[in-house]
């Protein structure tokens, strides 16, 4: 029967499933939105912090919500986009700029990959968030600004303090509230509802998108290990309902030439942490390259022969001499994902 989507809105998709990591978040939801304190939002990369982020605004109806990624501001321009700069402060400036930090007023000021803010900028914010107070850029005037700061970062924070990427002071000041978003392998139990969520946007975008996933294409879901969490999947069922418009549902095919493409999530042989294809085995033995692409498959041989660039039939042929040459009369016959 597969499985197809359900007709219903849903809330943001860093909060569905069912898993008991998932419940305890959405129940924490409300008392961060009626809080004022800042809060910090820990996870790996793709795991939903910004959208974790949204559901505690939209839930305390904070407004403005302001966004920043601190990566993909330079580090010469991210003091005046926060605090804004007056006409003439430095080249370039022909006219005067009001930063985010005024345009957070009243509402919320996110700041995405914070291991990207600059030490500097990190001490002037600080001393914002204790008085309300800041200055433009080039002003001699005090501004002030009244707003919840919500952070959020995929690294270690006691190890970005001990690199002395972040301030200690800092973290201990504006990290008063934590969350820790666990990765999709973590619960892999909520994959088939963010699956059916995926499916749904897609047919809201494109009505000859497909609608369901063949049951024997879950599997494959399954198996593979979601570094990129939620974002990975989400771009998987995309790609693969853009390569299934016309046939009503995602087939085992579609995902597979979509799966093959993603990086595994265990290490090649050499360490690279890039899977080799069989005719790039060079110092490596046929074997620990083959038991290593299963490993990164999770034990689906079609999947490995894909990431291989051999064929399933091949790849069987091979397993079978290896386990015909380490297999002793005395041991019983291997039934494990990685036996032929």
């Amino acid at each position: 029967m597969g499985l197809s989507i359900v007709p219903a809105s849903a809330p943001p998709h860093s909060l569905i499933g069912q898993s008991l990591a998932m419940a305890e978040l959405r129940a924490r939801v409300p008392k961060l939105a009626r809080s004022s304190v800042p809060l910090l939002i820990l996870g790996e990369t793709g795991t939903g912090k910004e959208v974790f982020a949204e559901a505690v605004v939209q839930a305390g109806r904070w407004s403005p919500f302001v966004r920043v990624n601190c990566a993909a501001l330079p580090e010469t321009i991210v003091d005046g986009e926060l605090f804004g700069y007056e006409k003439g402060a430095f080249t370039g400036a022909v006219r005067s700029h009001a930063g985010l930090i005024a345009q957070a007023n009243g509402g919320v000021l996110f700041l995405d990959e914070l291991a990207e803010l600059p030490l500097s900028v990190q001490a002037k914010l600080l001393r914002t968030f204790d008085s309300g107070e800041y200055r433009a850029l080039g002003s001699a005037r005090t501004q002030r600004s009244s707003f919840r700061l919500m952070l959020a970062t995929n690294g270690d924070i006691d190890q970005m303090v001990a690199g002395q990427k972040m301030r200690a002071d800092f973290v201990h000041r504006l990290g008063g509230l934590r969350v820790t978003l666990p990765p999709l392998r973590a619960r892999m139990e909520d994959l088939p509802q963010l699956v059916r969520y995926f499916l749904a946007h897609c047919c809201q975008r494109d009505p000859d998108s497909p609608s369901r996933m063949a049951e024997d294409a879950m599997p494959l879901l399954f198996a593979h290990g979601w570094p990129g969490n939620i974002r990975e999947l989400r771009n998987v069922v995309k790609a693969a309902a853009a390569l299934a418009v016309g046939n009503g549902r995602i087939e085992r095919t579609h995902v597979l030439q979509v799966l093959v493409q993603q990086p595994a999530m265990a290490a090649a042989p050499n360490g690279s942490g890039a899977q080799l294809t069989l005719a790039e085995a060079t110092r490596q033995t046929e074997e620990q390259v083959i038991r290593q692409a299963l490993l990164a498959s999770g034990g689906i041989r079609e999947l490995a022969a894909q990431r291989l660039g051999i064929s399933p039939a091949t790849l069987y042929r091979k397993l079978a001499r290896f386990d015909a040459g380490t297999r002793t009369p005395e041991s019983p016959a291997d039934d494990s994902p990685l036996a032929a």
